[in-house]
């Protein structure tokens, strides 16, 4: 059925090109087709072998999901959690506007296990609103206002399209333990006085935020 489906969109001169397996669509009973690499679970096509929870549901109630928590993203775990791609700044698209549907920036990690963010297939870094402080990566914990507060900030995945690293800290902070240091060089712009994720800039939309459900 799918090969059928391909070779008509072919005939009518719309190939179908598989999109990236990190994307988000929309399928159905109906119309399963997603792109390689994905299978159709609740009505989204997602990365094969990720459980996806009921989207539908949270523990406010209904959240309105005719659209994805992202415009460009995936789901991380189980849990509803959402690796959301795009750049932000505190004078353009804050990082808290990369999450949609009621789903807000994450402040802990205790929707996702370590392994999950830590995976290497995770292609990119995804912030959370947790700065991190600390002058050695294997040292750095919770921002507290000490020595190199707001210089690293946690969350899952590694940095990629730039030279700002990534790395584990051997203390972590809030169930996190993965973090990306500040280097304005590299496309991540740290405010040392305002440790909100809003008031950072991202430049390269190959990162993102990890937004959690309502």
């Amino acid at each position: 059925m799918r090969l059928a489906v391909l070779s008509l969109l072919c005939l009518f001169g719309a190939c179908f090109q598989e999109q990236p397996a990190d994307r988000v669509w929309r399928c159905s009973a109906d119309q399963p087709q997603c792109p390689e690499g994905q299978s159709c679970v609740n009505n989204w096509c997602v990365k094969d072998g990720t459980a996806m929870p009921d989207l539908a549901m949270s523990d406010g109630g209904m959240a309105d999901m005719a659209s994805p928590p992202c415009l460009n993203g995936f789901p991380l775990g189980s849990k509803g959690v959402w690796a959301c791609r795009g750049a932000f700044s505190p004078t353009g698209t804050k990082a808290s506007g990369l999450c949609r549907n009621g789903y807000k920036l994450c402040t802990d990690g205790s929707k996702v296990t370590s392994a999950e963010c830590l995976a290497s297939s995770i292609s990119g870094f995804f912030f959370a609103d947790v700065p991190g402080e600390g002058a050695m990566a294997v040292l750095v914990k919770c921002a507290a206002g000490g020595n190199g507060s707001g210089a690293t900030w946690f969350g899952c995945g590694s940095y990629v399209d730039g030279r700002s690293p990534s790395a584990d800290s051997g203390v972590g902070c809030k169930n996190f333990t993965r973090i990306s240091f500040c280097d304005t060089a590299g496309g991540f712009t740290c405010n040392y006085t305002d440790q909100r994720l809003d008031a950072q800039q991202l430049d390269k939309p190959a990162n993102g935020v990890l937004c959690c459900p309502p």
